[in-house]
């Protein structure tokens, strides 16, 4: 019986991609701002979403295209902070009063919720095929060694971005996959991929008019559990009752979204399953302060004796103390290359 191989990937992974395939600089997943003005708003195809026209809040609040990475990070985490707050608040008005919050952070995070989708839409009509030269990239070589052979029986990939770049890289190469809690199940898939912040690949089983679109603000944070949604990698752009994301910063469980819920708790309940032989390997994840409660939660579920490496070019010092303190078996590397030299290990 194989090892059990269990990837957490954030952010990083999308960069080392993307700088793989010389793609980093026009499709930059850092500065989410800066292509804001070339998304197109869904109904004319005119580009301009992040505008004052379609997001007032948003911009009301700071957000530009020409604005620098720290400074657009800092936005999100200030709206999604608010947010995340306001979720967990007690609903209630004084007596007497016809209460109302500062709504401005919650509309807010509605047109940011909409345009991040639209966003990884435009930035995956861009690369129309996946390139040749992703054969070459350690972390396909990887992937494609570790589901060919019987050194591992199970692998879990745990993904907090909403990019679809991975499951279409596997899709080039005929590597089977199943996407966890969404979609069918197949036990006799080796991979199984669980995206606990969503994906634009999640379609809502409720479809609207296209032309009806429009970013509906409002107090309501709209809901849905897995079983009502399906995987779907056509017409991205299409319009959804219920969009399936939560953007960087955002700790899905303040939120209480069913769906978002039912996904962490299969991952939770999969790295609880991880034991002294097994493997875990972290990427690219940032350990905000807002969402490092998500990676902790994982973390803390397995056995301290697990085999743990991250791989991080620039890993927060905080995270660096917190995997130290809890494995013994901890390896850190700064960057994807030392995958090439695992395969070559573990093969010989």
């Amino acid at each position: 019986m194989g090892k059990k191989l269990f990837i957490a990937l954030g952010n990083g992974f999308t960069v080392d991609f993307l700088t793989h395939i010389n793609r980093k600089e026009e499709i930059d997943v850092i500065n989410l701002f800066r292509r804001g003005a070339e998304v197109p708003w869904p109904t004319t195809r005119m580009p301009g979403f992040l505008s004052f026209k379609h997001c007032p809040h948003l911009w009301n609040l700071g957000a530009r295209p020409n604005m620098d990475a720290d400074s657009a990070m800092q936005l999100i985490e200030d709206i999604i902070t608010c947010v995340n707050v306001y979720a967990s608040k007690e609903k209630r008005n004084p007596v007497g009063h016809d209460y109302r919050p500062n709504d401005i952070y919650i509309y807010a995070y509605k047109e940011l919720l909409q345009y991040l989708k639209h966003l990884f839409i435009f930035y995956d009509k861009k690369i129309v095929e996946i390139p040749d030269s992703v054969e070459d990239w350690p972390w396909f070589q990887f992937l494609r060694y570790a589901n060919d052979n019987e050194f591992y029986s199970e692998i879990v990939i745990v993904t907090y971005n909403y990019d679809i770049w991975l499951e279409r890289v596997l899709q080039k190469f005929n590597i089977p996959f199943t996407i966890g809690m969404i979609g069918e199940n197949n036990p006799q898939v080796k991979i199984n991929i669980l995206k606990p912040h969503g994906s634009i690949s999640f379609t809502h089983r409720q479809k609207m008019d296209k032309d009806s679109y429009s970013i509906k603000l409002d107090n309501e944070l709209l809901d849905g559990s897995t079983d009502e949604f399906t995987v779907g990698y056509e017409n991205l752009d299409d319009n959804y009752l219920v969009s399936a994301l939560i953007p960087p910063a955002g700790e899905s469980s303040r939120f209480n979204h069913t769906w978002a819920a039912q996904i962490r708790g299969s991952a939770k309940q999969k790295a609880t399953r991880l034991g002294s032989e097994d493997e875990m390997i972290i990427c690219g994840l940032s350990y905000w302060h807002v969402d490092r409660a998500e990676l902790d939660e994982l973390i803390v579920s397995c056995d301290p004796l697990l085999n743990v490496t991250m791989i991080n070019p620039h890993p927060k010092r905080t995270i660096n103390a917190v995997l130290t303190s809890i494995f013994s078996n901890f390896v850190a590397y700064s960057g994807s290359s030392t995958l090439k030299e695992k395969i070559t290990c573990q093969a010989s």
